[in-house]
């Protein structure tokens, strides 16, 4: 799934679960650590999202408030749909807000996650 020359940034699990009246809650893990799945970038790096513990759930992409940015170049889902990758090259400075689609297995309708960021800092001019 990853076909990008950038380093691995930050991981993000990802669990979904339901409350006591059957809504669902999208909580963000990053190092075992419950997180609001925001993420700083100060080099190009791939950012991933990890589904865990959220059996029938997979995720169809992300959506973003302001897509034509550039802070985010690519969203790349697994096959499985258990792994999205958010491809930012940090070639623009800048915040971008987003939130991630989910699919599940119990009816077609789509569920939307809170809406983690992605901050571009310290950006160096591209390489050529």
């Amino acid at each position: 799934m990853n076909a990008t020359n950038l380093i691995q940034g930050p991981v993000i699990e990802v669990m979904i679960t339901l409350d006591a009246n059957q809504e669902p809650k999208v909580t963000y893990l990053q190092d075992g650590e419950v997180c609001t799945g925001n993420v700083v970038v100060t080099c190009g790096e791939d950012i991933t999202y990890r589904l865990v513990n959220s059996a029938g759930y997979a995720f169809m992409g992300a959506g973003f408030l302001t897509p034509y940015d550039n802070i985010i170049e690519a969203v790349q889902v697994s096959e499985d749909g258990q792994e999205l990758v958010l491809v930012d090259e940090d070639n623009v400075a800048g915040t971008t807000k987003f939130q991630l689609i989910f699919t599940n297995t119990t009816n077609s309708l789509l569920l939307l996650s809170p809406d983690p960021q992605v901050v571009n800092k310290d950006v160096k001019p591209p390489k050529y």
